[in-house]
């Protein structure tokens, strides 16, 4: 995963680029909270993106996640994406993403928003068991719904994740709902900053536990036209033991 991973860096950096301005306004997953907008980066923009998230657990360790991810503008209206997260305590790690599995991402943008119809997208998702005590490709696919008023904006993602070989007590395969808003800080005078909102629940990475159920908060700032930084606090409410008690994500972004 890391050679994948570190020759697709040197294929970008050494291959022609592109002249791309980063928009805060664009959110993806993760950056820096888990929801994320029906659209995709233009046709040839290439983005890396990393983040440190901190998982403070009710019970068990707290643990730290590493996200380097590569994002491209393949197509017009879609983006590909490579990933392979980190974690600290990687023999303990559950559910579909195992520390060091080699993750590919689509998302396919069908439609611009109008007045009455919302911005629609598709994500499809593939994790190879190139990481810690990993076994099979796990695949997922969601929904992705974008709807304004006026400066507010409304994102609703529904998807479900199919694991291909669990593990111990793991679950088949599970659903997740996220329901978000985002607005941008300061508009029309100011547009650097744009405030992030999310409620969710997903379904437990292990048979006969209930939902985790959280709710998230994120800020993304524009340091300049290639350069966006990202941070997110969060909490679960409901959910098993070992549930969150506090999430903190830190990132950045950089454009080519």
């Amino acid at each position: 995963m890391t050679t994948i991973l570190a020759g697709m860096l040197m294929a970008i950096v050494l291959g022609p680029l592109s002249t791309w301005a980063l928009d805060h306004d664009n959110l993806d997953p993760n950056r820096p909270i888990q929801m994320e907008d029906a659209y995709a980066v233009p046709k040839g923009e290439i983005g890396l993106e990393s983040g440190v998230r901190l998982n403070d657990r009710r019970a068990g360790r707290t643990r730290i996640t590493f996200q380097p991810q590569i994002i491209y503008g393949a197509f017009d209206n879609t983006q590909v994406e490579i990933q392979g997260d980190l974690f600290t305590e990687p023999r303990s790690v559950v559910g579909a993403n195992k520390s060091g599995d080699l993750h590919l991402g689509l998302l396919y943008n069908f439609n611009t928003e109008t007045l009455t119809v919302p911005a629609f997208a598709i994500r499809v998702e593939a994790d190879f068991p190139t990481g810690v005590r990993s076994k099979g490709i796990d695949t997922a696919v969601m929904g992705v719904l974008t709807r304004s008023f006026d400066r507010l904006r409304a994102h609703l993602n529904v998807g479900y994740t199919l694991l291909g070989a669990p593990q111990g007590q793991e679950r088949r395969g599970g659903y997740r709902v996220v329901a978000a808003l985002s607005y941008p800080i300061g508009y029309p005078h100011r547009f650097r900053e744009t405030l992030i909102l999310d409620v969710y629940t997903r379904q437990s990475d292990l048979v006969g536990r209930r939902n985790h159920t959280g709710i998230e908060f994120g800020l993304r700032h524009q340091l300049s036209s290639r350069i966006v930084v990202d941070t997110g606090v969060g909490t679960e409410l409901l959910g098993p033991t070992d549930r969150s008690a506090l999430t903190g994500t830190v990132g950045l972004s950089v454009g080519f």
